[in-house]
């Protein structure tokens, strides 16, 4: 009974996949248009003159918000909604989060540059006017090598969503990214990293923690003589 429950629904929804494969990789600004309201109704909020751009894919759109003057770029990727907990789960603690785990909210005037994966499971927050460059990664929630809950647990853990589930360890923790930041190409941000309002990233980091406001981090560490606090942000 429910096999075929499944058969049904998965029928009935293949007009709408023909459609979204087709919309999704179809070019100019017809191409636009049509993405602009495919998923005006079908993420948690868009706003206005947002441009979608081909190849892009949502996981959950009904937990996504996307707000005016954004353009989600050339096949970027936006993971949402609730992991499950059957897997071991350390959590990472972020009273700064405003949003909600499994949730991905991106403010107004961000560029999200192509092939950028943002995974916002454990909750994902970029502000406005952020620009987050080409083939940056950015996990809020993702496997670990060993049990972090559990100091006593000495095994060594699987990194493949496909092992079974206690062979499994994760880690989750929101990802901010205030107002006025930019993120270098190629980098890598991880569960619970922090960028506060104005800071910059060079090409290639990787973050797992938090910084202050206007930084310049390079790699993973901050550069305390070449930070922008001297400079006044121009909102």
């Amino acid at each position: 009974m429910k096999k075929a429950i499944r058969i049904i629904i998965t029928l009935a929804r293949f007009p709408v996949d023909i459609w979204q494969m087709f919309i999704t990789y179809l070019p100019g600004p017809v191409g636009f248009k049509l993405r602009y309201v495919f998923w005006k109704k079908r993420l948690k909020f868009l706003g206005k003159n947002v441009k979608i751009d081909i190849g892009v894919y949502f996981h959950n759109s009904q937990c996504i918000e996307i707000y005016d003057n954004c353009w989600i770029d050339r096949n970027v990727i936006i993971l949402a909604g609730k992991p499950g907990l059957e897997r071991v789960t350390f959590f990472k603690e972020s009273p700064e989060h405003k949003g909600k785990e499994g949730e991905v909210h991106i403010g107004k005037n961000t560029h999200i540059a192509p092939n950028c994966v943002l995974s916002g499971m454990g909750g994902l927050y970029i502000g406005k006017n952020c620009g987050i460059a080409s083939n940056t990664s950015i996990y809020s929630f993702s496997h670990h090598y060993r049990n972090l809950s559990n100091k006593d647990d000495s095994g060594q853990y699987s990194f493949t969503p496909l092992a079974r589930l206690d062979q499994q360890a994760m880690i989750s923790g929101p990802v901010v990214i205030d107002d006025y930041c930019a993120v270098g190409l190629n980098s890598v941000l991880l569960p619970g990293s922090w960028l506060m309002k104005g800071s910059w990233v060079s090409s290639g980091s990787v973050i797992s923690k938090k910084y202050s406001k206007q930084s310049l981090i390079f790699g993973n560490k901050k550069l305390d003589t070449k930070d922008l606090g001297h400079l006044k942000i121009k909102e």
